[in-house]
């Protein structure tokens, strides 16, 4: 198999196969908290694609190039990964706030919360230290391997988080039955979703 064809897989499999949000069932609370308008669905998919590739690609660096030498990889990658990504939403959070108030305003606490996010958290101990999202592909990534792989994960959450926000609005307008409305419909919605995901199940052998 060339690297391009690895790669391409790599994506394919970190997005559809083992998507993070209804085959992994990792962020629910971001899913179920900001679908309910689009605009904030795209802005919290862009500084999540943002935030978790800039956080791989520094956590990668840290764990072979600082912990992992000093002999503290085993136990120090978790704080060191959450502190850069506290840094890295911050950066995030003052650049919205400064250029765009409207969708700074309308993430609301959702924004921050990426710092507690396990999506990017998972995303960035996954590419140092697989253990949870098993594909049938060689781990001990990269940094290529790490940086495709952590936008693959993103790019499935983006994509994932839009598709149930579209439904939501959908719902909105459709003729559901009053006692189905809102919570219980969106969660009926997540669950035929994660059905269709989880028949991605061994996608190109994945």
């Amino acid at each position: 198999m060339s690297t391009l064809q690895q790669l391409g897989l790599l994506l394919i499999g970190s997005a559809l196969v083992s998507n993070i949000l209804l085959t992994r069932f990792i962020a629910l609370c971001s899913f179920f908290g900001i679908s309910n308008s689009m605009e904030t669905s795209w802005g919290m998919s862009l500084a999540v694609l943002f935030v978790m590739v800039m956080a791989s690609s520094v956590t990668w660096v840290a764990y072979y190039f600082l912990l992992v030498p000093l002999g503290v990889g085993e136990f120090l990658y978790i704080p060191a990964f959450i502190l850069v990504i506290a840094a890295l939403v911050q950066f995030v959070e003052m650049y919205l706030k400064k250029s765009s108030p409207t969708l700074y305003r309308a993430m609301g606490i959702y924004l921050p919360l990426i710092t507690t996010n396990c999506a990017v958290l998972a995303a960035a101990t996954e590419s140092v230290k697989p253990g949870f999202f098993k594909m049938n592909m060689p781990f001990d990534f990269s940094f290529l391997q790490a940086v495709v792989y952590t936008a693959g994960v993103a790019l499935g959450y983006g994509f994932a988080l839009l598709c149930f926000t579209a439904i939501r609005e959908r719902l909105d307008v459709a003729p559901v039955p009053k006692w189905l409305k809102g919570t219980p419909m969106s969660f009926i919605c997540a669950g035929l979703l994660s059905l269709g995901y989880i028949g991605l199940g061994s996608l190109f052998g994945l």
